[in-house]
């Protein structure tokens, strides 16, 4: 009887010890898998861990139109990854790293644009194209004639409206005139004639608008 007691003891003790070896040997699997997922999780979240080991790289630059008039709007956009900073030559905008963004671009001449990002490595990389500019044509926005016969004596005025301009004439008198949004001027033709009210650009592109005025003797 007092074997069979000691023999259940020892029986006892042994599962407690392999009890308590498999506990001891979960938790510190759970305690590996812990520090696992903390370390990955970590690593997640410095900025610009990613990026380490990482070249820089524009992924896109380009423009909505490579060729404009002096008084439009372009379209510049541009993406990057793994960059830790990025600025635009000449600084028409502000600029950050992100992989889409787009912003208006306005030209008076020929521009060339250059991005550059530099990275976490302390590596940099470029790109640049240029936007070829024109001057906007000359256009007459309205014109009005008070008279198209007259009673010779009389006066006729016309009206007119330019823009983009640099001059304008009314011929055949050679008459130079205000090259401005809103004008009236008054004259007293001589004989029936046909006119002609010419509107010049900078860049000798002209628009050009036609008017008869009969004169009775």
């Amino acid at each position: 009887m007092r074997r069979i007691g000691i023999v259940l003891w020892v029986l006892v003790a042994v599962a407690l010890v392999r009890v308590g070896f498999i506990w001891m040997e979960r938790r510190a699997s759970d305690n590996r898998f812990t520090r696992s997922l903390f370390t990955r999780h970590s690593r997640a979240n410095v900025p610009g861990a990613s990026a380490k080991g990482t070249a820089v790289k524009i992924t896109a630059f380009y423009t909505s139109a490579w060729s404009m008039t002096d008084t439009e709007r372009n379209t510049i956009c541009y993406g990057v990854e793994n960059a830790k900073s990025v600025r635009l030559e000449p600084p028409i905008a502000n600029v950050w790293p992100t992989v889409n963004r787009c912003f208006w671009a306005e030209a008076r001449q020929d521009t060339t644009y250059k991005l550059i990002a530099e990275g976490f490595d302390g590596t940099s990389t470029s790109e640049s194209f240029t936007i070829h500019v024109t001057p906007t044509p000359p256009s007459i926005t309205f014109m009005a004639v008070s008279h198209k016969e007259i009673q010779k004596g009389d006066a006729v005025t016309v009206c007119y409206g330019v823009a983009n301009t640099k001059s304008v004439k009314l011929q055949p008198i050679n008459w130079p005139l205000p090259a401005i949004a809103k004008n009236c001027v008054r004259f007293y033709p001589p004989a029936s004639l046909n006119y002609k009210l010419i509107a010049s650009g900078a860049g000798g592109e002209v628009d050009s608008d036609r008017f008869s005025v009969k004169v009775r003797q």
